[in-house]
Order: structure tokens, then C-alpha cells, then sequence
């Protein structure tokens, strides 16, 4: 699929004359990309390995970028139509021509002002929604983006209400070998303050199937709970999250699932995880910013082996503000794991010197050189015959607008 057609044909229906919103109302483009260059002492280029296991600083080799346009519709009298629509585009490092890929991620339409109270949303289409992550090893832990749609943002007393439909992938256990319909019911209360600086969210959602006539599915459906805390500080912040689930859910607790996209699997039934997550990002003194993840999971009576799971994962990520614009960063991570029987464990060390507009954990674009070594500590062939390490030095850029 072509970029730039792609692209025209949204801009020009983004920018069409609208008869009913303001002239003057800007088009907003807003997007993220990464990409750079590396070489391994395997010969070839420096691989992605367990990024949400180790951390990705010096840890990715493909080019990705997301594309946003957002352009009002309407607005008047605290009523606002909007259009949101992104592309996606990856292409990784080794045979370029084979393997560029791009994505329509997003193609909605929401409104606000339309209730009593102005902050509802209402919303339809294709939406990353409410997406929680944790960025140094870019994992969504909790995302069940799609196509659906909800009402956002409901005052009900300490917090806000959310609520949404969203289809899922439809696979799995199936007495007649047809497709079925999977959807995803999300329900969400965020901003409950607790103390100083501190709010709870909480959400839950039911990933079921919708039978044909006729039609039966072997696999129960599946229900997820997060909590999810928050503690801001004066000079950072840290976040706690924990997960239950149960069935189809439960595999993904060990696996770095996002809550979308389950393995509709009768062999699940039975199965029951939780993971326990903690990040954030601290500033100490007026020259190191820490970041760092911890992450713990396990899950019982796994898939048709009944399987019980259990990972471990930690990643740390100082840097050294040598002046307003140039810093040295560090990455250290490793993890120790059990999945569906087999054990795997590793670790990563990346050195980088980069350079940035201003001060600040979450400045970009920043620019890097860096210096990664690999080691798969249970596979003897992961970077190449025999080779269970690898030792790359490359350069990245990464940027969000």
C-alpha cells in the first residue's frame, strides 16, 4: 500500500471546504516516528530482540511513523464535531523493498457539547482509545483500540465515566469452522483523587463472542480488571498497575498482551493470571532523570498442556544532562521467564550519547548514538549459528509532534 495516495486522499477530504465550521479552524497534524541505522559484529544489522523485556534504547532496527490529522467539522455554541484520522507506516532494515507496510489506525468521528454537562464525548469509528503504556519498552498494557464506539467522560461523582464497544479479532475454537463476531465491552471510572497528587483509575472489560444462529463457540469469554494508580510528584511521577483476568485473558498476562487480540482457545477456559506493573520517571538533583519498569506475571491452566506462566522483567533507563541540549543515557534490562513450559532469560546493556531541543526526560526529537550488547542467556542460536550475544552500535532518531 502506497503512502502518498493514501495521504492525499485524506488531506484533501480533511481540508474540503466545510459549510458549517469555521473557516479559520486550523488543520492539526500530529504524529510520532523512529528510525535509524545498525550494524551487529554478526554481520548484519543490529536486531530487535525482547524490547518488552530488556528496554528499547539501542534495541530497534525498523523505521515506524504515525501520521495524525484531526480537522473541526462544526463549532458553535460549545458544540464541536471533529474528524481524527492517522496512518501508520513500518518498514523494517532488511529487505526494504519486500516489507513497507501502511495502515488506515484511525478513522473517527467525535463530538462534544452535545449533554448538560460539556466534557461527555461522544465517539465512533476507528480509535486508538485510552490507550496506557509504558514507553521505555514500548508496551500498551492496557489497549483495546479498534473499530467501535462509546461515550467518554461521564461526571459521576469522585471520577468520570467511560464506555465503549469495540470489535476484536475473531479466531479461535468454533464447532462449524466459521467466523464469529468478537467484541469487547469497556467500562472505565478515572480520576478518583485519593491524597496529594494521587488518583486511581479502574476498568474492566469483557472480551465475549456473538454467535450466529446456529453457530456455537467452544472458548468462554473473558474478563479483565485494572486498577491503575498514579502518584504525581514535583519532580516526576509513579504509577503502579495491577490486572486480574481470567480465561482468554489470563494467557495475555504473561505475554505482554494489550487486552486485545486474545487467543479464543476452549484450552483457556480454566486459565487464571494477573500481572503487577510499577514505572515512572523521577528526577534527581539538577542532572540525572531515572526512568525505570518492573513487571511480574503469572497465569495458571494455560492453553491444552495447562501450562502454568510466570515472568519477571525490569529495565532501568539514568541519564546525564551534561547542558541543556546534549545528554548520555543508559539502559540496563534483563528478565527470567516461563511460557507454555520453556524457560527464557536475558539482558541488555545500551550506552548512548544524544542530543535534544531542551531539558527533560520526554524532550524530542532526540538524536542518539549508541552501543547495545544482547545476551540470550537459554538459546545458543538467537543471533546467529551458536551465537547466544551480540554487540551493535548504530544511530537513531525518535520524535513525537
Amino acid at each position: 500500500m502506497k503512502l502518498l495516495p493514501i495521504a492525499a486522499a485524506l488531506s484533501t477530504a480533511l481540508l474540503t471546504p466545510n459549510l458549517f465550521a469555521d473557516e479559520t479552524t486550523p488543520l492539526e497534524f500530529n504524529g510520532y516516528m523512529r528510525g535509524g541505522v545498525g550494524l551487529s559484529n554478526e554481520g548484519g544489522s543490529n536486531s530487535k530482540w525482547e524490547v518488552n523485556k530488556v528496554g528499547r534504547l539501542g534495541n530497534e532496527n525498523d523505521l515506524y511513523g504515525e501520521f495524525g490529522f484531526k480537522k473541526e467539522l462544526y463549532s458553535k455554541d460549545d458544540v464541536s464535531f471533529l474528524v481524527d484520522s492517522m496512518l501508520a507506516y513500518w518498514q523494517g532494515q532488511d529487505d526494504n523493498a519486500a516489507d513497507k507496510s501502511v495502515d488506515v489506525v484511525q478513522l473517527n468521528i467525535q463530538a462534544v457539547g452535545l449533554f448538560e454537562d460539556k466534557d461527555v464525548a461522544m465517539w465512533a469509528g476507528e480509535r486508538y482509545y485510552q490507550r496506557h503504556d509504558v514507553h521505555i519498552i514500548d508496551n500498551y498494557y492496557w489497549d483495546v483500540s479498534g473499530i467501535g464506539g462509546g461515550v467518554e467522560h461521564i461526571k459521576m461523582g469522585p471520577g468520570k465515566l467511560s464506555v465503549a464497544l469495540i470489535q476484536d479479532t475473531v479466531t479461535g475454537d468454533i464447532d462449524d469452522g466459521k467466523e464469529t463476531t468478537a467484541m469487547i465491552a469497556d467500562v472505565r471510572y478515572a480520576g478518583i483523587q485519593l491524597w496529594d497528587k494521587a488518583d486511581l483509575e479502574l476498568g474492566v472489560d469483557m472480551n465475549f463472542a456473538n454467535e450466529k444462529q446456529g453457530q456455537s463457540v467452544d472458548a468462554d469469554d473473558s474478563v479483565l480488571f485494572t486498577a491503575s494508580l498514579n502518584q504525581g510528584f514535583s519532580t516526576g511521577f509513579n504509577k503502579t498497575i495491577v490486572q486480574v483476568a481470567n480465561s482468554g485473558y489470563a494467557e495475555q498476562m504473561a505475554t505482554f498482551g494489550t487486552g486485545k487480540g486474545i487467543v479464543r482457545d476452549a484450552g483457556n477456559n480454566n486459565a487464571e493470571g494477573f500481572r503487577i506493573i510499577n514505572w515512572g520517571v523521577v528526577s534527581i538533583g539538577d542532572n540525572i532523570e531515572f526512568g525505570h519498569t518492573v513487571r511480574y506475571a503469572s497465569a495458571s491452566d494455560v492453553g491444552s498442556n495447562n501450562s502454568d506462566d510466570e515472568s519477571f522483567s525490569a529495565v532501568i533507563r539514568p541519564l546525564y544532562k551534561w547542558d541543556e541540549r546534549m545528554r548520555t543515557v543508559v539502559e540496563i534490562g534483563g528478565f527470567v521467564e516461563n511460557i507454555n513450559n520453556k524457560d527464557g532469560a536475558g539482558s541488555k546493556f545500551t550506552l548512548a550519547q544524544a542530543w535534544v531541543p531542551q531539558v527533560g526526560f520526554w524532550s524530542r526529537p532526540e538524536f542518539r548514538i549508541f552501543a547495545t550488547y544482547l545476551n540470550d542467556s537459554e538459546n545458543e542460536n538467537t543471533f546467529g549459528e551458536g551465537k547466544s550475544s551480540e554487540v551493535s552500535v548504530g544511530m537513531q532518531v525518535e520524535a513525537w509532534w
